[in-house]
C-alpha cells in the first residue's frame, strides 16, 4: 500500500479552519463579509463569553434558496466567482468559499437563510462531519448564522483562546473595520445581553462626511473634529478619508486604518508611505492616526495572496506608494497643523457652573451669534455702560498703537541690567538666511503682530485668533534643517577648515567604518583623517557648526555608523544626520534673543515646511485661542 493518501473531507476543512479561524474575531470577519456582500443594509451582531460560547449575525440581506443553503457549507462553495479570469477583478469581500465549511468543521454552525420571494425560509446545521437539513423554518428576509462553542472539537485550539475581555477586544475591532468601510450599514452589537454598538447608517460609502460621523461614533468626536480631510484622484487611484494632525498621536498603530476598494489591508508600501509623510512631525515611538482609503481597478490588484485577505499585491507598488506620500504631504503643506493648547490642562473648573461675563454672546466663534460691545481693548463693555462711539474707538486705538511703537521692549531683567550675552566663540546659526529661490509658499498662518521672549526660552506672540507660544530652540532647529536639506539636495554642505584640527578618540569598529564613508563624509562637509590608532583629526567641519558643536556631533555620526553601516547610504540616514546638525547649530533654551532675532525667527516660521514641529516631532509652537482665554476667564 501507498504512503500517500487522500485526507478526509473534516480534516481538510480543519486544516482549512487553521489557516482562516484564528479565533472568534476571525469568524465575525468571514461572516460580516458575506452579509455586506449580500447587499445587507443592516446586520446585527449578538455575543456571549467574547464570542467563544455564542457569535450571531443577522443580515437582511439576498438570502440564501434551499439549494444554495445545501451547497454553501461545502468546502470551495461560492456565488462570488465562476472562471479563472475572475480571480484578476475581484469585487466582493469574499470570494474562496471556505469560511462556513470551515467554520461548521471546528464549532456547530447553525444558519437560517430566506430569499425575498419565498415565503418560507430553510435551516441547516453543521456539527463537525455531520450535516442536518436544510428544513423549512419560518424567517425573515435574510440570513442569520450562528456560531456555538468555538473549537469544542479541537481543544489544542480552544485553549489558545484569551479572556473574555481580550477575544472581545478583538471582535470589536473587526466591527469597527466593517463598520468604517461600509457606511449605508446600520451595524448593532450586544455582549452578553448588553448593547455596545448602535451605529445608524450614515450615508453613501464614498461620502467622506458621513466615514467622518462614524469615526465620531466609534472614537469620539472630538477625534472627529480634529481630523484633516484628504481626497486626490490621479493617475488611476483615488486616496481619500481622514487623517489625524501630528498632535493627536498613539503610542502603537492599531489606529492606522487602510482599506483597498473598500476591504481592509495591512499593505508596506502604505504603511512606509505614511510613516514618511508623518516624518519629522511626530516624537520618537508615536504614531498616527490614519483613516485612508485607496480605490483602483480590481485589474491592478491582487487580492489573493494570504487566506485572510489582509494582504494584497499591487501590480504597481510604487505608484502607490508615490500617491499615498504625495496625498499626505500636500494636504499637510497647505494646512497650519500648529497644536492648541490642551483644554484638559486648563480646564480646573466647570466654565458651565460660573455665570458669563461681559453679557451677550460675543462674536468669536461662541453659538448664538450674537454681538457683545467690544471696546478698543477688546474687552466686553462694563454692563449698563454704553460702548464707545466709533470716533471714540478710533482716538483709543491710534493712541494704543502710539504707545506700542515707543514702548521698550519687555524683559525680565531690571531695566539697567543688560541681557546675558551668548558665549561668543558659538556663532550663532543665521535665523533668515534665504533657502533659494524654490522655498515653501508660505501657509495660512498669520504672521505675529507682536512678540516677547520670556525665561529666555519661549516666544509669546500675538495671532489673529489669541496668541502663540513658541519653543524658540525647536523652531530654529526646523529652520536650520530646512536649510540643510534643501542645501544637501543641490550638492555638497558649505565646509570650514578648522585652524588647529580637533582629535576626538574612537574605537576599533568606528576606526575601521572610516575609510568606508569618504564620499558620506564630503556630502556632509567633514573631512576627517585618521590620527594614531584610537583617535580621528577633524579637520573641516560642516560651517553651519561651530568647532565645540562639531566634535560632539562627529562623536555621534561615528558611533551611528558604526552601528548602522548598511543604512548609510539611505536618505532616512542621511537626513537623521542633518537633524543632529540642526539640533546642535539651532539656539538652546536660556539663549536671549534681541528684538531683531526674534523678529527674524518669526519670520522664517511661515517660509518652512512643517514648521509646527522639529525634526524630531516635538512641536514647536501651540496656540492659545480668544475663545479658550474666555472659557478660563469665565467669559462663556
Amino acid at each position: 500500500m501507498g504512503r500517500i493518501h487522500i485526507l478526509p473531507d473534516l480534516l481538510v476543512n480543519k486544516i482549512a479552519a487553521g489557516e482562516v479561524i484564528e479565533r472568534p474575531a476571525s469568524v465575525l470577519k468571514e461572516l460580516l463579509e458575506n452579509s455586506v456582500d449580500a447587499g445587507a443594509t443592516r446586520i446585527d451582531v449578538t455575543l456571549e463569553d467574547g464570542g467563544k460560547r455564542l457569535l450571531r449575525v443577522a443580515d437582511d440581506g439576498c438570502g440564501m434558496s434551499v439549494d444554495d443553503l445545501a451547497l454553501a457549507v461545502h468546502p470551495h462553495a461560492t456565488s462570488k466567482i465562476s472562471h479563472e479570469d475572475d480571480l484578476f477583478h475581484i469585487a466582493t469581500m469574499g470570494f474562496r468559499g471556505e469560511a462556513l465549511a470551515s467554520i461548521g468543521s471546528v464549532a456547530n454552525l447553525r444558519i437560517v437563510s430566506r430569499t425575498p420571494d419565498e415565503t418560507a425560509g430553510h435551516v441547516i446545521a453543521v456539527t463537525g462531519d455531520q450535516i442536518d437539513g436544510p428544513q423549512p423554518v419560518a424567517a425573515a428576509p435574510g440570513t442569520a448564522v450562528e456560531v456555538r462553542e468555538l473549537f469544542f472539537n479541537v481543544p489544542a485550539r480552544r485553549k489558545f483562546l484569551r479572556t473574555t475581555n481580550t477575544e472581545l477586544g478583538h471582535v470589536t475591532e473587526q466591527l469597527t473595520r466593517i463598520a468604517l468601510a461600509h457606511l449605508h450599514v446600520h451595524l448593532t452589537c450586544k455582549h452578553n445581553g448588553r448593547v455596545r454598538n448602535d451605529l445608524a447608517a450614515c450615508g453613501a460609502p464614498e461620502t467622506s462626511q458621513a466615514l467622518r460621523r462614524r469615526i465620531a461614533d466609534l472614537f469620539s468626536p472630538e477625534l472627529a473634529e480634529d481630523l484633516i480631510a484628504i481626497d486626490r484622484p490621479e493617475r488611476g487611484l483615488r486616496v481619500w478619508g481622514w487623517v489625524a494632525p501630528p498632535a493627536r498621536t498613539r503610542g502603537t498603530a492599531s489606529w492606522q486604518y487602510t482599506w483597498l476598494n473598500g476591504r481592509f489591508i495591512r499593505d508596506r508600501f502604505v504603511q512606509h508611505a505614511i510613516r514618511e509623510a508623518y516624518r519629522g512631525l511626530l516624537p520618537e515611538g508615536r504614531f498616527p492616526v490614519v483613516f485612508l482609503f485607496l480605490e483602483i481597478d480590481p485589474g491592478n490588484v491582487d487580492v489573493n495572496v494570504h487566506p485572510t485577505k489582509i494582504e494584497v499585491r499591487f501590480r504597481d507598488s510604487n505608484l502607490v506608494h508615490s500617491q499615498v506620500l504625495a496625498s499626505l504631504r500636500e494636504t499637510f503643506l497647505g494646512r497650519d497643523l500648529t497644536p492648541g493648547i490642551d483644554r484638559r490642562a486648563l480646564t480646573d473648573h466647570d466654565p458651565a457652573s460660573m455665570p458669563p461675563v461681559g453679557g451677550p454672546t460675543s462674536a468669536f466663534g461662541r453659538p448664538g451669534g450674537g454681538h457683545s460691545p467690544i471696546g478698543s481693548t477688546g474687552r466686553p463693555a462694563s454692563p449698563g455702560r454704553p460702548a464707545p462711539s466709533p470716533e471714540r474707538q478710533q482716538e483709543m486705538r491710534q493712541a494704543l498703537a502710539e504707545f506700542l511703537k515707543n514702548a521698550p521692549p519687555t524683559q525680565r531683567q531690571p531695566p539697567d541690567a543688560p541681557p546675558p550675552p551668548l558665549d561668543p566663540s558659538r556663532p550663532r546659526a543665521p535665523f533668515a538666511e534665504p533657502i533659494g529661490d524654490d522655498s515653501p509658499t508660505p501657509t495660512s498662518t498669520h504672521r505675529p503682530r507682536r512678540a516677547m521672549q520670556f525665561h529666555n526660552t519661549y516666544l509669546v506672540a500675538e495671532s489673529d485668533d489669541g496668541l502663540i507660544i513658541i519653543d524658540q530652540h525647536a523652531l530654529h532647529e526646523r529652520i536650520i534643517y530646512q536649510q540643510l536639506v534643501d542645501r544637501i539636495g543641490q550638492g555638497n554642505l558649505e565646509s570650514q577648515r578648522l585652524l588647529l584640527a580637533e582629535t576626538v578618540n574612537v574605537t576599533p569598529t568606528e576606526m575601521a567604518v572610516l575609510d568606508s564613508f569618504g564620499e558620506l563624509f564630503q556630502r556632509l562637509g567633514l573631512e576627517l583623517v585618521p590620527f594614531g590608532p584610537t583617535s580621528v583629526a577633524i579637520q573641516a567641519v560642516p560651517s553651519v557648526l561651530s568647532d565645540g558643536d562639531a566634535t560632539d556631533w562627529v562623536r555621534q555620526l561615528l558611533a551611528r555608523l558604526a552601528d548602522k553601516p548598511d543604512q548609510a547610504a539611505t536618505d532616512e540616514f542621511v537626513h537623521e544626520l542633518l537633524d543632529m546638525m540642526a539640533c546642535k547649530a539651532a539656539v538652546k533654551a536660556g539663549d536671549s534673543l534681541t528684538p531683531e532675532e526674534i523678529e527674524a525667527l518669526l519670520a522664517r516660521r511661515t517660509d518652512v515646511e512643517k514648521a509646527s514641529a522639529c525634526p524630531h516631532g516635538r512641536p514647536t509652537t501651540l496656540r492659545l485661542t480668544i475663545r479658550d482665554l474666555e472659557k478660563q476667564f469665565k467669559r462663556t
